[in-house]
């Protein structure tokens, strides 16, 4: 990598717009809403999201909604949200006992700055 790119990379880590995963990949920092509907609550999605989501590395929260749907905001370079997402259709959607999961929408939504973890809300 040449040295105005290597520094280009590194203003754009300190001001929070590109970060790096454990295993050194690297890329711009998203934010995405989700919106789980079928059988998310009352089987441990939170807590499992929230595991996933700690594991890779990503920050954001997750959080039950009256309708019985669960709606999670991830934060991360794109792999780490791919695999909060993997893990849980993994997880999920290969245990007929527990009903499934479908996704019901998905969008971009502002990155925040300074976030630390990834957490339940309740």
């Amino acid at each position: 990598m040449e040295l105005e790119q290597a520094r280009t990379l590194a203003q754009a880590v300190e001001r929070g717009e590109t970060m790096a995963d454990d295993q050194g990949a690297i890329g711009p920092k998203l934010r995405r809403r989700y919106h789980f509907v079928g059988q998310v609550q009352g089987v441990g999605f939170r807590w499992t999201t929230t595991n996933l989501a700690n594991s890779a590395g990503a920050t954001g929260w997750v959080m039950n909604e009256p309708d019985g749907s669960v709606t999670a905001e991830i934060q991360g370079i794109s792999e780490q949200i791919v695999a909060v997402i993997n893990g849980l259709e993994r997880y999920y959607n290969g245990r007929r006992w527990l009903g499934g999961f479908t996704i019901d929408d998905v969008r971009d939504v502002p990155v925040i700055r300074g976030e630390a973890d990834f957490h339940p809300v309740y």
